[in-house]
């Protein structure tokens, strides 16, 4: 299914969507697709394909998603004290980059992956941040309750990529292939109780995301500042044959919109 706005426009121009390569772009452009964030060479785990500042010329977000330490903190510090005009936003994960980007006038857009899953949270956030991605761990209806209890325009809805499940600083694949003497795959598909995982491992660390791609359009029949894509693993033609509701050969599901993850403990002795 496509969703479209009442004029049978789609809201494509609201889509914030990151990029793997730079050379997708005007394909993306002639998908009706005009935001654009890059993740940032040095400053993303996960991600195969980032970007230094100096290789991006089109104007767009910096996109972070690692856990910074002091020297991550004050390496960055230096790189956002002259960024060029083109870079209008960043979307980001550690808070700590809150203190860096505070007195800079660009767009802050922050991304807790699990967290922010109430409108108290979002409204704290707010006060810092010009928009806040809520977590995908939460119902669509709770979504609907968050958009009403604070300004649509505040907030940005994720609506399509795999979804990480897990972060660590360790090399896991790396040591996994020494242990066993195996030769190194990355990324690798692993099965845990018939449960997969894509795990894509960088000299920052090792990420493990859901192997079904979390495709939540229909939200995008709700009111919100942006729509966010995370594009890693997926080509382009992926993306256009989901956006446009056409057959493609990627495994997708709704993740929790439909199912509330909140459970009451069995009642016990306490013996």
């Amino acid at each position: 299914m496509v969703y479209l706005l009442a004029n049978g426009k789609m809201k494509r121009n609201k889509i914030i969507i990151t990029v793997n390569e730079l050379d997708d772009l005007k394909y993306l452009k002639e998908l009706g697709i005009t935001k654009f964030a890059f993740p940032l060479k040095d400053f993303c785990v996960g991600i195969p394909n980032t970007f230094s500042i100096s290789e991006i010329k089109e104007e767009g977000y910096l996109y972070i998603n690692r856990i910074l330490d002091n020297d991550g903190i004050d390496y960055l510090r230096g790189l956002l004290s002259s960024l060029p005009p083109n870079i209008i936003g960043i979307i980001f994960d550690d808070l700590g980059i809150l203190s860096l980007i505070k007195d800079l006038k660009i767009e802050k857009i922050l991304y807790l992956s699990h967290f922010n899953t109430n409108s108290p949270s979002i409204d704290i956030y707010l006060e810092y941040v010009d928009s806040v991605i809520p977590s995908t761990d939460i119902t669509k209806n709770e979504l609907i309750k968050i958009i009403d209890d604070n300004k649509k325009d505040k907030l940005t809805l994720f609506t399509l990529g795999y979804v990480g499940v897990m972060y660590s600083r360790r090399l896991l694949i790396d040591n996994y292939s020494k242990f066993h003497k195996l030769e190194k795959e990355n990324p690798i598909v692993i099965d845990n109780d018939n449960k997969k995982f894509i795990v894509y491992e960088n000299e920052y660390g090792t990420y493990f995301y859901y192997q079904k791609l979390f495709n939540a359009l229909e939200l995008m029949e709700l009111d919100a500042k942006y729509y966010f894509i995370n594009s890693v693993f997926l080509t382009k033609d992926n993306i256009k044959n989901i956006l446009n509701g056409s057959q493609d050969e990627v495994e997708m599901d709704n993740g929790f919109l439909y199912k509330e993850t909140i459970y009451k403990l069995k009642e016990g002795n306490n013996d």
